[in-house]
């Protein structure tokens, strides 16, 4: 059976849900933006941020290790699929309750230093504890997706997303609870869902024994990807931390609500990786590896610049409409973010190689030489630049590391992409959004919609058509022009 019935039916699946997911804390941005001010925004997203540093150490590569060892272990019988993943969740209490503890303990400092000491140590306390509870309930949640139960996974992300949603405004509009009230609604929901999570899946949990038979091989796995966890944090947080540092937590309030727009890339590349992620796991190990891969790359690129084309035309509006009159001036951050969201879901076509030669050690090294690259331009860019000069350097980071990635992983597995084609696609779409970019705020223009829906159909057909048909096209053209 082709395996694309199967990506195409659970990309929909995941679409529909993650739509419904995100789409909560989206249409919540009018309700956040006025009850927050810039600042406070700029302080919950720092919060987050650091958050974020805290999860990269708490993950320690384990989820991509269920993933693996899920399939790799499939033909030796339910049993040892249990033991897999009741290994890696009885590993991920033990090793989070000790970090959350550590970095409770450590928060005064953290305090001090990005807070201005002006947060109480539970605001911690509460944020780390959400992050161990939300990765509880993830993992819960990806062995349906392992499963090929998607309307199950998004039942839990869905519902962690919407009780997070209703307490947070509980506990800030009825309690006035302000910042503090935003993370313990999120923790909250995170715990409930956790719970309710696991006794869905309860089949797969086999707590009669501690599995530390299994820690050595999954850690074996995954701890070459906790420096990759922390690369990757560097690469999506840095651009957070030179604008809090050389404009202010007001800047990054703005810049973190054009980054919520640009999440609506995000949104479509989410659902794109849940629906691929298993199926590429299962392709690379098959004799159709190569063209799954090689077709798949060439209709994501197509469809995701000409989404990134819309998404850069409509920001004005969007942002005007859904935020508060203090953020307008955001919009010009979306468009330029999106492609980050864009290349993020590309790596999980062109580092196939990596993963069938489990050769994960890789990943922290290219990782960690974009995470360098991406460091040296917010410093050349964001002083001068702002947000702006952050959401260019995040965007060009994660390209490099494309780049990079594909380029090693083609020798360890070689996929006959079709270069020429996907080069096209981008360069298509990046100057599209530069010249849209360039032009004023929000224009109703005729021509401008005119050539944007144009350039759009143009990049779908060169991610639909087929090679033979495209170099045939583009040999005429030449002709002609040479006539």
């Amino acid at each position: 059976m082709s395996r694309f019935p199967q990506l195409a039916k659970d990309s929909v699946i995941y679409g529909f849900g993650g739509v419904l997911a995100k789409s909560v804390s989206f249409f919540l941005l009018p309700v956040y933006t006025r009850i927050f001010e810039p600042a406070d925004y700029g302080t919950i997203e720092m919060l987050t941020v650091i958050v974020g540093l805290f999860s990269a150490i708490l993950g320690m590569g384990m989820d991509s290790a269920q993933s693996f060892y899920f399939f790799k272990q499939k033909q030796q019988g339910l049993q040892e699929q249990i033991r897999v993943v009741s290994a890696i969740l009885q590993w991920r209490l033990l090793w989070g309750s000790i970090i959350v503890i550590v970095a409770t303990l450590g928060s005064p400092l953290i305090n001090t230093a990005f807070f201005e000491g002006e947060l109480d140590p539970v605001y911690f306390a509460i944020a780390f504890c959400g992050a161990l509870f939300s990765q509880v309930m993830s993992q819960s949640a990806e062995v349906f997706r392992l499963l090929y139960r998607p309307w199950a996974f998004i039942s839990i992300t869905l519902g962690q997303s919407l009780a997070a949603a209703t307490l947070i405004l509980y506990f800030v509009l009825v309690y006035d609870q302000g910042i503090f009230g935003f993370f313990l609604g999120g923790s909250i929901a995170s715990l409930v869902m956790a719970i309710l999570g696991w006794v869905f899946i309860r089949e797969y949990v086999d707590f009669k024994r501690f599995h530390i038979d299994w820690w050595p091989r999954l850690l074996k796995f995954g701890v070459p990807l906790l420096p990759a966890g922390i690369a990757m944090y560097l690469m999506n947080a840095t651009d957070r931390w030179f604008v809090q540092h050389y404009h202010g937590p007001e800047a990054l309030g703005l810049y973190a609500v054009g980054a919520k727009f640009a999440m609506l890339t995000a949104l479509a590349v989410e659902t794109f990786r849940k629906a691929w992620w298993p199926i590429a796991m299962d392709a690379m190990h098959g004799e159709d590896g190569p063209e799954t891969f090689r077709t798949i790359a060439r209709f994501y690129l197509g469809f995701g610049a000409a989404g990134v084309v819309y998404l850069t035309f409509l920001s004005p509006w969007l942002v005007s409409t859904f935020a508060a009159p203090a953020y307008v001036s955001a919009w010009p951050i979306v468009g330029i973010l999106a492609w980050q969201s864009l290349f993020y879901g590309f790596y999980l076509v062109v580092s196939g190689g990596i993963w069938k030669a489990e050769k994960t050690w890789l990943a922290p090294i290219i990782m960690g030489v974009a995470a360098l690259i991406n460091l040296g331009l917010n410093f050349l860019w964001v002083p001068a630049y702002g947000g702006k000069g952050a959401a260019l350097a995040t965007s060009i980071t994660f390209g490099v590391w494309c780049l990079v990635t594909l380029f090693v992983s083609q020798r360890l597995w070689r996929v006959p992409f079709q270069f020429w084609i996907m080069s096209f696609q981008v360069l298509l779409g990046v100057v599209v959004t530069v010249w849209l970019l360039m032009l004023s705020t929000g224009t109703d223009s005729f021509a401008i919609t005119f050539i944007a829906v144009h350039i759009v159909v143009l990049l779908l057909f060169l991610s639909s058509a087929d090679t033979s048909l495209m170099k045939k096209f583009l040999g005429d053209l030449a002709t002609k022009w040479n006539d």
